[in-house]
């Protein structure tokens, strides 16, 4: 059952949305990245609007928008029109697409940049015998009752024509996507797959998928979580709020030697971060970003830590404003462990 949302009140969370969403205007029309806003009008309607010739003006933001602007207006039949034929003949999509139309909330406001077919390209071969060109990549959408995290994949060309059009399709809320699990890929009858997923908060779900074609939905709730422009270009990672309100002081950072990285983690430590990302991956590897408020400032400390099996040292520090784009800012590095002198 999905859980009861509520909208997100927290100041600093409204700030990084309105700030997302006025930084990147006025650019141009061939740019990059773009956002939702600036390219709705030149969505597409549907898949038969994908061609290789237009690589330059984006199928991949323009599919994205037309289906984004789909799911907006809760037309399940004009999302369909932009799915994959394989995709649709798949049992259970219907009942998936009808799932995200009846659990999304709110109206769209924006969208994280979406990228350009170059920046999305995933596979690209052109041939005269076989062109390919498979477009992959995932954005941030923003409601004005919830956030998600969407995942999208889709053909512009292909040897197969049932496969032109979104062909993979993920969405979950930032509970969902925040410290998400995706076990090994198994076989099933007929040719499909299951990839299993394990969510921080122990519920699972499976994507069933076949020639790469599938679509998985799980909703909860993203209050508690933010979006952050943490790399040049659309990367966004997600970070979970703490709660806590430890304000550390610009002195007290001044006075920090970063270079001194066990040294600096443990001053650090005598304060609640503002938010904290991801654990990793790696078995016995300890490594997390941490956002610290700073006394009097819109922008924050953002540091990562790590260490063997347990927090050590920071290896990377540096103050930016998470609420402006980072193409949009310079931020001020304090230590970075990769240009550390030997």
């Amino acid at each position: 059952m999905k859980n009861t949302c509520k909208t997100i009140t927290l100041s600093a969370l409204c700030l990084l949305v309105l700030c997302l969403l006025t930084s990147c205007k006025g650019e141009s029309k061939y740019q990059t990245f773009r956002l939702y806003s600036e390219i709705k009008d030149e969505a597409y309607t549907d898949k038969s609007d994908i061609h290789y010739k237009e690589r330059t003006r984006g199928n991949y933001m323009r599919t994205c928008a037309g289906f984004l602007k789909a799911l907006n207006d809760r037309d399940v039949n004009s999302m369909k029109k932009f799915c994959a034929d394989e995709l649709l003949a798949m049992e259970g999509t219907d009942g998936l697409l009808a799932e995200i139309v009846n659990g999304f909330e709110g109206d769209i406001t924006d969208t994280s940049p979406l990228t350009t077919d170059f920046a999305a390209t995933k596979y690209s071969q052109w041939s005269k015998t076989d062109p390919v060109d498979y477009y992959d990549d995932d954005f941030i959408v923003f409601t004005t009752e919830q956030t998600y995290w969407v995942s999208l994949s889709m053909y512009a060309v292909c040897g197969e024509e049932s496969l032109i059009g979104i062909n993979r399709l993920r969405i979950l809320t930032l509970d969902k996507r925040f410290d998400m699990e995706v076990g090994a890929e198994t076989k099933r009858e007929e040719g499909l797959s299951v990839t299993p997923y394990t969510f921080a908060d122990g519920t699972t779900a499976e994507l069933v998928h076949r020639d790469n074609c599938g679509i998985l939905v799980c909703f909860g709730d993203s209050d508690g979580y933010i979006a952050v422009n943490i790399a040049k270009g659309s990367t966004y990672n997600i970070y979970k709020l703490t709660g806590e309100e430890d304000a550390v002081s610009r002195d007290v950072i001044d006075e920090i030697d970063f270079s001194d990285e066990k040294g600096s983690y443990e001053i650090l430590s005598e304060y609640e971060p503002y938010a904290i990302g991801e654990g990793s991956a790696v078995p016995n590897y300890y490594s997390q970003a941490r956002f610290y408020v700073i006394e009097g400032s819109e922008k924050m400390l953002f540091v990562n830590v790590t260490g063997e099996g347990v927090p050590e040292k920071i290896i990377y520090a540096s103050i930016f404003d998470p609420t402006i784009l980072i193409n949009e800012q310079k931020p001020e590095v304090l230590h970075s462990q990769k240009n550390k002198k030997t």
